[in-house]
Parts: structure tokens; C-alpha cells; sequence
């Protein structure tokens, strides 16, 4: 269950073997000159759920990992990841970390619905997936998907699928193409109308339109594990696995070499030696530095072998008391990772799953991690200062690591940058501080955060005892030792075991005196003055607006005094004056007005009354259609009739009257006009008359006959 980097990363983790001491029983002392990898992880970090570890199910397990620039694509079996502050974030079998700061990518939104074995990419954003899955991102997917790392895990229209039985174990992307392994029954594809499908446990793919190559066909005999490019320019391809035939060649015993192109011819140069001793077994990963091929071996107890890439001859074999399940080269050494441990579990000496060697003669360093777990080690990758892991484990070298973990070279450590996005804001009596944790933490865990204030600009002394001394965990601080009115300054730092970071930028906070908001006062000099068919009521603002601004005004009516509805308005407004419509001429009506800010409605006012007269009728709401003979039908509400009854309706067509209809209380509401020519088009209105006069025009209605 493998992932493989790109060819471009393999470069980057291939360097010059570093001078080494050679002492007893095969342990090697480091030199100066030597990559000093640290045996406790840089930083915590990983995948839960983060309980005891679970080698007897599987989950959670680490089972892949892709180094993509700054961002580590990590999959397996898990439903959710957990960064340095210990924040847990739902993620299901697949996830994005920073390398720098340990963050989980929030923004990566792909997902799987059961198990991701294996990563690679093209170098660019797209990332391939193999695995046990149905569905990627809620889209069925069998086996085989791509998501679009920029596009925060978009997935892509590639879609080839695995044909059931079977999983793909490995991924590799080489000049174009996705190589994939495993022990599935063939690939297939369909596209632009051409189906395609691949032979068993080995399949080359079209890393743009998701092709398959049906006619490369190097044809292993089993399971293939692992598929890795030479990185020689030779063209070719390593595989390993559970096969004892590739091409139906005997030379072939578990690991072969076949092209890249056509059909995938075998390399009958490259021929398979004995890996575990004098015996060939299972190869469970593969990496190559140009000149010489690496192998993690299974079988009876397990081996990290190296040979010839170019003829397959043993260089030298490291055994172990349990199955080898990942090899990576990094800063001149190759890395180990398994399931070995106690006393002489590999090479002769104590390692608890992990080990480092020379890449020339297998000899072991000093670099020993302890990893807790039956299992420990599932899955390995590299760039040029950093190895990373995945698998059962909850723990390395006592530090807390839920399944993942990365070690990095000591002379690629740095104090943190600067925390990110500090803030302050003054309240009463208190200064609330938050900011967001450094954009690299220089690959060492975070220590603490330190804050320091002024009461000056720049004023800080960092030489000084800080104002407060906050856990890494912490990412907010109210300042309670301040007085409302002075301005206080800011600074923030963090640390880690390499040292401190520089000051954050400088942020200024005033505390005061909170202000206690309130609904507004009761509006005052409430008037009302009667005028025909409507009263107009005026006001002034209350003295208090109860520290907000006004919002609105609401006017309510009774027919006696202290008798208006305070449920109801008859009106509201922003302004402090409105015509209140009435209806009965002769009627005393009592008014009270509110004002009502962000707080609520305060007071009513004091009362007003005026006596309505009788005016003309209010405005008609007018439509209009076309009933089935072709005549236009208009359509009206009966207004307010100003106090006086409605007398009369007059239509009017293109602003001259059409006709004049008597009225009682309940209509006319409706007149049809059978005189207008087929295909002509009339512009309509209409308005209610009484004793007082004429109401306004209703708003235009345009119809035209058929």
C-alpha cells in the first residue's frame, strides 16, 4: 500500500551520501558532515480519531503521503485530522497539511468514501488517488480518481475504473502517464467512445483523459505492490510485488524493470536476485537514486535491500524481525520503515520501526526513533530536509503523534515567524487580543507565545518580563490590568526550541467606559390637524435615542382618548410628519406616536386629537387582462372613500373617459371594454368620485386587443 512522489521530488530526495563512521555490529556514527535528522518529530500533528492506536482494524491508518511543494497530501483510513493546537477537523480518508506550519488545509474539501492506498502527482495540482473508494467527492469514482489540489480538492473528469476484485496498492506518474499496481482484475476506461481494458495487477493510464494503454502489457502473474520510474533516463519502470513472472520471464521473481512506452517491454538486463537472504519475497515499495534500486521486503521476518539499477545485483540487504512496508531517500540516507522492533530487529541492533542506513553499504546510523504500536510504519516520503510517516502509531519518542509525523533535518530549523493576524480592541475596562498562529514555525513544535505592551508607540521591551506568557495552544488574551482612556501598544512573539520569532506588527487599543444602549425616549409636541379625508400628525424627536440611532417611527389611532391599538400602527415613517388616511367624516380620533432604534420601541407620546373631515376618495389599485373573446377587463379595489360615500367611478382610455359607472359600497370592481379595435392598444386609469370630489387617477394600465 504504497504512494510514490513524482519524478522531480525523487530528485530533490536523492543527494550525496554524507561521510560516515562505521563502528561496531554495523552502527554508524555521524559525522559532521552528515544530515542530522532529529529522532523526535518536529512537530505534532496528524489523524483521528486520535485514541490507542488500532493495528487490529485498521483505522485509523496512514497508509499514503505526497509531498506537493509546501503542502502534504496525506490518505488512508481516517474521518478527521488534527493540527499543531490539537484542533480537530472533520476529513474523510483524505487531507491536506502545511509542511511549514502544520495546519490543516480548511479549503481541501476532497473526500473519499473507504479507503486511499496510494498518492502520486503530475507536479503540477493534480493529484492522483488509488484505493479501495466507490465514490470521490460524492461522484462515483472506482478505485482510481483526481482532484484538483489549487481548486481546494475539485475533482476531475478523469474516471477510469478498477475492475472488481481487487484495490490498486500503488501510483506512480511518469512522462505523462499514472502507472498504477495492485491486485485488481484490469482497468478500464471508456473515452470519446473508445473503451479500453487493461490486463491484471499492472495498468498504464493517460494522465490527462484517464486512457487506458490496452495494449502496454508487461502481464506480472500476481499482485504488484509497487511501481516506481528510473530516474536514469533509461525509460523504465520498477515494479514489486507478490509476482513470480513478468512477461512469462522466471527472472522476474518479485521485482522487474519494463518500459515506460509501447508495450512495456521487459528489461531482460534488470534480472531479480534472492532479496531476504537467500529467499524472494513480497516487495511492498520501491525508490531509486539512478544507480542503485531499493526495496522494502516482506516475507519471513523483512529486509531493506539495495541493488544494481541497472543489472538487479544485491548490493546489500538489511534484515529485520518484521515486514518492511516503505524505503525513501533523504539528505544522503535512505530510510527504513516498518514493522520491526525490540532487541536486534534490524541489522543486528534495537529500532522500533524506523531506521536509517548509508545508501552505499546498508550501514546503520544512529538515528533511532521509538514508535509505539504493533505495526508503527504503513507509509514514507521525503523532500531534500524533511521524512515523513504514517501509520498505526499514536506516539514517537514519547511525543503524542496521532498516526502521522514528520522528522526534519536540524539545519533546516529556524525560530518561528512572526504570529499572524494579531488584533486588539478596547472594551470596558479590558483590551481583547487574538491572533493567528505563525506562518512557519521554522519546523520546530511551537513553545509559547509572549506579549508585550506600551504605552508609547514602539515602546515595547522585549528585554524585559512580558506582559503574559501564553501556551502555543493559545490564541486570544483579554488585558484586564488597564485603565479606560489611555492607549495602550502591542507586540507578539512565539517560540520554539530554535529561539523567538520576530515581533508581530504593532496593533493600538483605547479601553472606555461601556455605553449602556436603551430604547429611545417618547417623540414630544405630538400634534394633529385635520385636512379632508386624512389627519396629519407631527412630532419632534424624543430627548433620548437611547444611544443608537432612530430607526422608525410608528403612529397608532383609537376613537377614544387612551383607546388607540399599541399592537397595531396606522402608519409608519422615518420622518416626523405623515397623512394618516380616515374614513368617517365628523370622528374624533386620538393619536400616540413611538420611536424604535436597534434596542426596541420606547414610549408612547403624549395624545393628539383632531376631528376628521370629509375629502375626496383614496387612490383605486387598478390591473388588467384579456378575457377569451379578446376584450381587455379591468380590474380595481374599492379606496378609502375620504368620509363621504363613493358616488361614481370614471374609467378613462389613452387619458379621455370611457365610461362612467355608479357606485354603491360594494363596486363596481371590474368593467370590461368591448370597444377597443383587435390589435389596438389602450392605456387605462380610473378614479372614484364622491360628494367632496374626485380621487387620483389609478397607476396606467396597458393592454392590447388581438
Amino acid at each position: 500500500m504504497r504512494s510514490t512522489t513524482s519524478s522531480r521530488m525523487r530528485h530533490l530526495a536523492a543527494g550525496v551520501v554524507m561521510g560516515l563512521l562505521v563502528v561496531a555490529q554495523g552502527l554508524v556514527a555521524s559525522t559532521s558532515a552528515e544530515a542530522a535528522l532529529l529522532d523526535t518529530p518536529a512537530r505534532t500533528w496528524g489523524v483521528g480519531p486520535a485514541g490507542p492506536t488500532a493495528a487490529t482494524d485498521g483505522s485509523p491508518r496512514v497508509l499514503a503521503i505526497l509531498p506537493v511543494g509546501d503542502r502534504i497530501v496525506v490518505a488512508g483510513t481516517f474521518d478527521s485530522v488534527i493540527d499543531p493546537a490539537g484542533k480537530l477537523y472533520p476529513a474523510k480518508n483524505i487531507a491536506v497539511f502545511s509542511a511549514s506550519t502544520g495546519a490543516a488545509d480548511l479549503t481541501f474539501a476532497g473526500s473519499a468514501n473507504n479507503t486511499v492506498t496510494s498518492l502520486a502527482t503530475d507536479g503540477t495540482s493534480t493529484v492522483y488517488l488509488g484505493g479501495t473508494f466507490g465514490t470521490v467527492n460524492g461522484e462515483v469514482r472506482k478505485g482510481l480518481a483526481a482532484l484538483d489540489l489549487n481548486a481546494g480538492g475539485q475533482l476531475l473528469g478523469w474516471a477510469p475504473a478498477i475492475v472488481a476484485p481487487g484495490q490498486v496498492d500503488s501510483l506512480t506518474y511518469a512522462g505523462g502517464a499514472v502507472f498504477a499496481g495492485g491486485n485488481f482484475a484490469g482497468i478500464t476506461s471508456t473515452v470519446a467512445g473508445t473503451s479500453a481494458t487493461s490486463r491484471p495487477y499492472l495498468a498504464k493510464v493517460d494522465g490527462v483523459t484517464g486512457a487506458v494503454a490496452g495494449s502496454w502489457v508487461p502481464t506480472p502473474n500476481d499482485r504488484v505492490r509497487s511501481v516506481t520510474p528510473a530516474v536514469d533516463g533509461t525509460g523504465r519502470l520498477f515494479v514489486g510485488g507478490d509476482f513470480t513472472t513478468v512477461s512469462g520471464r522466471a527472472s522476474t521473481n518479485k521485482i522487474a524493470a519494463v518500459a515506460q512506452a509501447g508495450t512495456g517491454a521487459l528489461d531482460p538486463t534488470f534480472k531479480a536476485v534472492a532479496n531476504n537472504q537467500k529467499t524472494y519475497s513480497p516487495v511492498y515499495d520501491l525508490v531509486s537514486d539512478g544507480t542503485r534500486l531499493y526495496s522494502a521486503v516482506g516475507g519471513s521476518g523483512g529486509a531493506c535491500t539495495a541493488m544494481s539499477a541497472t543489472t538487479g545485483a544485491l548490493a546489500w540487504s538489511d534484515r529485520s524481525n518484521g515486514n518492511l512496508q516503505s524505503v525513501r531517500l533523504s539528505g544522503g540516507l535512505l530510510y527504513c520503515g516498518g514493522h520491526f522492533s525490540g532487541t536486534g530487529s534490524f541489522a543486528g541492533q534495537a529500532r522500533q520501526k524506523l531506521a536509517a542506513v548509508t545508501p552505499a553499504t546498508g550501514a546503520l546510523t544512529a538515528f533511532a526513533p521509538n514508535i509505539n504500536s504493533s505495526q508503527g510504519v504503513w507509509a514514507m516520503a521525503s523532500d531534500a530536509t524533511r521524512v515523513y510517516i504514517g501509520g498505526d502509531f499514536s506516539s514517537v519518542s514519547g511525543t503524542p503523534q496521532p498516526h502521522f509525523a514528520m522528522f526534519i533535518d536540524s539545519a533546516a530549523q529556524t525560530a518561528p515567524q512572526a504570529p499572524a493576524g494579531v488584533v486588539a480592541a478596547g472594551g470596558d475596562a479590558v483590551v481583547h487580543l487574538s491572533w493567528s498562529p505563525p506562518s512557519s514555525d521554522g519546523g520546530s513544535a511551537l513553545t509559547k507565545y509572549r506579549l508585550y505592551r506600551a504605552t508609547t508607540p514602539g515602546g515595547e521591551n522585549l528585554t524585559k518580563t512580558p506582559l503574559a506568557s501564553l501556551s502555543k495552544t493559545t490564541l486570544a488574551y483579554d488585558d484586564l490590568a488597564v485603565t479606560n482612556g489611555t492607549t495602550y501598544y502591542y507586540v507578539l512573539v512565539a517560540t520554539n526550541a530554535l529561539g523567538t520569532s520576530p515581533t508581530s506588527p504593532e496593533v493600538v487599543a483605547n479601553p472606555h467606559q461601556a455605553v449602556v444602549l436603551t430604547a429611545p425616549g417618547a417623540p414630544t409636541g405630538v400634534t394633529a390637524a385635520a385636512a379632508p379625508g386624512s389627519v396629519n400628525v407631527s412630532w419632534s424627536p424624543p430627548a433620548s435615542t437611547g444611544g443608537t440611532s432612530i430607526t422608525q417611527y410608528r403612529v397608532y389611532r383609537g376613537t377614544t382618548a387612551g383607546g388607540e391599538d399599541l399592537a397595531t400602527p396606522v402608519a409608519t415613517t422615518t420622518g416626523t410628519t405623515v397623512d394618516v388616511p380616515t374614513s368617517t367624516a365628523g370622528q374624533t380620533y386620538w393619536y400616540v406616536v413611538t420611536a424604535v432604534n436597534a434596542v426596541g420601541e420606547g414610549p408612547a407620546s403624549a395624545e393628539a386629537s383632531a376631528v376628521s373631515q370629509a375629502g375626496g376618495p383614496g387612490e383605486c389599485q387598478m390591473s388588467g387582462s384579456i378575457d377569451p373573446t379578446g376584450a381587455p377587463v379591468l380590474t380595481w379595489t374599492i379606496p378609502a372613500d375620504g368620509g363621504s360615500p363613493i358616488t361614481k367611478y370614471v374609467v378613462l382610455r389613452d387619458s379621455v373617459r370611457l365610461v362612467t359607472l355608479s357606485a354603491t359600497p360594494t363596486g363596481p370592481t371590474t368593467y370590461t371594454d368591448t370597444t377597443l379595435t383587435p390589435g389596438s392598444t389602450g392605456v387605462y386609469q380610473v378614479k372614484a368620485v364622491n360628494a367632496v370630489g374626485s380621487g387620483p387617477l389609478s397607476s396606467k394600465v396597458t393592454l392590447t386587443a388581438p
